[in-house]
């Protein structure tokens, strides 16, 4: 009697592995379909064939070729490129840009980078964004044309200094310093100077 009843547990047990098995598998799988203008990336849940949305990309260029199952690998990067095309698309609007839109679309490209070169790629970018807030911050301080303007403008350059930047922008950041301690000096020296006290006149009490 031993023998059935573990042929019949194994007739059981068996599928129940591989069920569970497969389930293991699905969660690292991801879709991608093309709907209505958008792409959508669902991921495998925790049961054979089963789906769930994992994220949505408006506007967002499916592969010419969709496949019937996608790896975290090959899904991250489109991920990524969409938020990094999505900040430079804000750079590119005349005007003013929207800096915080930017840093939000950077910092979304960052969560999906599964390389440190693909996170170098997205922080480089947003070091050159806070170099630009603090650059465009100094130049409306020094505008002021004051010695307290000056120095106010020569701290944001001291903190853009302070950004992992590349060679160029290290120049010009160093340039712009040299700049503005020249013309603090220059208004120092040019300050009006105190008119000394004056002489008292002799005491007339007769001494």
């Amino acid at each position: 009697m031993q023998k059935p009843i573990k042929y019949l547990a194994a007739f059981f047990v068996i599928p129940a592995a591989l069920v569970i098995y497969s389930s293991f598998l699905n969660m690292n799988n991801y879709y991608i379909k093309a709907t209505g203008g958008a792409v959508e990336i669902w991921k495998g849940k925790f049961a054979p064939m089963s789906q769930e949305l994992f994220i949505i990309l408006p506007g967002a260029q499916p592969p010419q070729l969709i496949k019937d199952v996608y790896s975290k690998e090959e899904v991250f990067p489109l991920i990524f490129n969409y938020y990094i095309n999505k900040a430079d698309a804000i750079l590119d609007i005349p005007g003013m840009p929207d800096f915080d839109g930017i840093k939000f679309y950077l910092n979304k490209a960052i969560s999906f980078g599964i390389t440190d070169d693909i996170r170098k790629k997205a922080y480089a970018r947003l070091n050159s964004i806070d170099m630009m807030i603090l650059q465009y911050k100094a130049d409306v301080a020094a505008s002021k044309e004051t010695i307290n303007g000056f120095k106010t403008a020569l701290e944001y350059l001291n903190e853009a200094a302070l950004l992992d930047l590349n060679a160029d922008q290290s120049k010009l950041i160093n340039q712009k310093i040299e700049s503005l301690m020249a013309k603090i000096a220059e208004s120092i020296a040019n300050r009006p100077k105190t008119p000394a006290a004056a002489t008292l006149p002799p005491n007339n009490n007769g001494r």
